[in-house]
């Protein structure tokens, strides 16, 4: 009896060995996410005349709240995401991306600067990569919450205008390694003409009824003009332009007074963008081995979307 206990005991300990390592082997079991730490700062440009940049900063933390330590339970350390804002939009409306970013080990920096009536695009796109440099710089010091828990891997980002400044951005600075736009619109100078400079990897959502920011006049030529062999272009059937973001009073005004209306719920347009978004991140910053054909395998049979791609990287 005794033997045949252990031998039983023995067999049913392999097959559970067995099957958490294939489950570990497919993903299925991830890391806990992360709480979402918070700071507000202000940074001085002094290449800009002394330009004062307020900035809103998310990042991985044990226990979520205002200026707690950064997570010590990370492994490596946190790529760098700055995202610009739309037109007469605060930072706060994109509490959707930072709610899904952060707890899977990025860092993400808003600027709030560029927020009024008559805004700078090339300014916004500058105070962006003047950010993700800045946490870079954070990154070095002993005495931040940051200190040795930024990569050098970092992804510029933008809704609307916001889109548009990344585009301005990414084609001036050699530094920017990756973009991510949400519905970007057309800028001055102008977005169209500079993804032309851009072969970096990118990804662009866009909305099949935006009707502020329509994807044939804005985000459909971004594309085709990108230089990069690693973009992708996802559009939202039934998406619309301020359902990219979280609740906007002021970009919700705006989109009820034109058509065609959104014909699913925000809700169901950030599922789809998370469902791209962190793999395509995972992928392309954290260089994870197989993200780039999960992305495939989900567009080859999402009907929720249609798109376009060029070579995905990082798998």
């Amino acid at each position: 009896m005794k033997l045949r206990l252990a031998g039983t005991i023995s067999i049913t300990v392999i097959v559970i060995c067995v099957a958490l390592y294939m489950i570990l082997k497919s993903g299925e079991v991830q890391a806990q996410p992360y709480g979402i730490g918070h700071m507000k700062t202000t940074f001085i440009d002094s290449t800009r005349k002394n330009r004062e940049i307020t900035a809103e900063i998310y990042y991985p933390a044990d226990s979520s709240g205002d200026l707690v330590p950064f997570s010590r339970h990370m492994s490596g350390k946190a790529p760098v995401l700055s995202f610009g804002h739309g037109f007469v939009m605060r930072w706060d409306a994109y509490e959707n991306i930072w709610q899904a970013v952060v707890p899977e080990g990025y860092v993400i920096v808003f600027p709030t600067t560029e927020s009024s009536f008559s805004p700078s695009h090339e300014e916004l796109g500058s105070d962006m990569v003047f950010l993700l440099r800045q946490l870079q710089q954070l990154g070095k010091t002993k005495s931040s919450i940051f200190y040795e828990h930024i990569d050098t891997m970092n992804c510029i980002m933008g809704h609307s205008m916001g889109g548009g400044s990344a585009f301005l951005a990414a084609a001036a600075n050699t530094d920017v390694k990756a973009m991510v736009t949400f519905a970007p619109a057309e800028t001055r100078p102008s977005a169209i003409k500079a993804a032309a400079k851009i072969n970096i990897p990118a990804l662009i959502f866009a909305g099949s009824n935006d009707c502020i920011t329509p994807e044939q006049s804005n985000q459909l030529p971004m594309y085709e003009n990108l230089a990069s062999p690693g973009k992708l272009y996802i559009i939202i059937k039934g998406g619309s332009h301020c359902l990219m973001a979280a609740t906007s009073f002021t970009c919700g005004f705006g989109e009820a007074t034109c058509k065609p209306k959104p014909e699913i719920t925000r809700e169901e347009q950030h599922r789809i963008i998370n469902r791209y978004l962190i793999p395509w991140l995972n992928c392309n910053l954290k260089k994870q081995e197989g993200a780039g054909n999960s992305i495939d395998q989900l567009l080859a049979k999402d009907s929720s979307v249609t798109y376009k791609k060029g070579k995905t990287t990082g798998r």
